[in-house]
Order: structure tokens, then sequence, then C-alpha cells
């Protein structure tokens, strides 16, 4: 992992590697000594190749940061599992199944992985940026959609939803609006998948029984913990 920071002497940007927190370190330009700042997540901070811009959105399952990947200076969306979550084996293995369900599923309505893997002890997932909003967040905005334009999104949800299902066998279980991504074309794209189910995986990543969801959106089997 990489963090960038600028001389206090002649404003130089200067990229490190985070072992060197706390180190001193001299400027290149103008050959000043300076002492390499601790730096939280965020703009300023290149995780394996990632270097972060800004905050998205933040989560149960983690943050999410529109990034830059340098190898292809595109943009991407890079989430991160919370530190505190890398601790818990139960939440590192939900994440690294939401990262192996991702790399098998492709719809043009659900959204693509590039890359996941670890970084200085960092949990990370590379997907598509989606440029637009989410529909929770269009709801809010313009309220009730008419049916005219809602039938559409419900038809390619429930088409995604299908192929998830019909090729991996794969529930994912909290569906909502925070989670269908609306394109700045209009075409629904669904997200998070990290609480997924696939009936046909060896090692679940839930407790036979466990009640996994949003209260609001869930269906009444789900609440049961029949699913």
């Amino acid at each position: 992992m990489l963090i960038t920071f600028s001389c206090t002497n002649c404003q130089q940007t200067l990229e490190v590697g985070v072992e060197t927190v706390g180190a001193q370190v001299e400027c290149p330009v103008c050959r000043a000594v300076l002492i390499v700042p601790r730096k939280e997540l965020g703009p300023g901070v290149t995780i394996s190749g990632f270097q972060i811009q800004q905050l998205l959105g933040a989560g149960g399952m983690g943050q999410v940061y529109l990034a830059r990947q340098l190898s292809l200076d595109r943009e991407i969306a890079l989430k991160i599992l919370p530190a505190q979550m890398g601790l818990r084996p139960e939440a590192v293995q939900r994440f690294l199944s939401e990262v192996k369900l991702l790399a098998r599923l492709e719809h043009p309505n659900i959204v693509t992985a590039f890359e996941a893997g670890e970084d200085a002890g960092i949990l990370f997932l590379a997907m598509a940026y989606v440029r637009g909003e989410s529909l929770a967040a269009k709801l809010k905005r313009t309220g009730p959609l008419p049916e005219a334009e809602a039938l559409p999104l419900i038809e390619k949800v429930a088409s995604a939803l299908g192929y998830a299902w019909g090729q991996h066998q794969l529930l994912h279980r909290d569906i909502k609006p925070d989670n269908i991504l609306i394109d700045t074309h209009g075409e629904p794209k669904l997200v998070d998948l990290g609480i997924a189910k696939s009936l046909t995986s060896a090692t679940s990543v839930t407790v036979s029984g466990m009640v996994m969801g949003t209260p609001n959106y869930m269906s009444p089997e789900q609440a049961q913990g029949l699913t």
C-alpha cells in the first residue's frame, strides 16, 4: 500500500510505502528531511495499484471508494472491508465469497468484478464504476416511479436474478433500492452480493437458520430463516 503527501518546504508530491510511516525521508527536489505522516484510508492512498479518489458510500460490509486503476488509467469502484471486520473469520469469508461470486457472474445488469485481494492487511474488491445513482437515491429525489418506468427496471433486475439462479444457483438475499444502481443511460445494475447464498457451495458462509437481509424488503420465508 502506498501513501502520498506533500513536501512542507517545496510542495513536491511524494509517494512512499505505508511501512515508512513515522520514518524520515528526503525530498528528491529540495532535499528537505521530512517525517512520513500517518494517513487514514482515503484520497492519497494507493491500494494494490488502485489510487483512491473519494468516498462513494459505506455499508455493513465496508466502504466503497471511487479509485483509479493506475495500470489501465480507468476509474473503478473499490470496496474495502472494515479493519475491525477483518479480525472476524466469518466476515472475511463472506467478503471473499462476494469476490468469487462476482467473478463468476457475467450479465449486463450485474456489476462486473475486476480484481480482489489483500494489501498491507486490507481486503479489497475492485469493481466496475457505475456512473449514476442508486434506485434509493432516485426514489428519494423523484418519489415513486411511474409504472411505465418501473416495469422495465423490474424486468431487467429480475433477468439478472434469474441468470444468477439459473446459471449459478445463487440467491442475492438482499434485494432493495440501495443495491440497485441506475446508470446514466437508465440501466439498472445489481450490486452487493456479499450475503448471497450458493446452494451448490460446499461451504456456506452463513449459519443454518440465521436471518440475513434487510427486514423491510425480505421475503416471509427469508425472515423465518428458511432461505
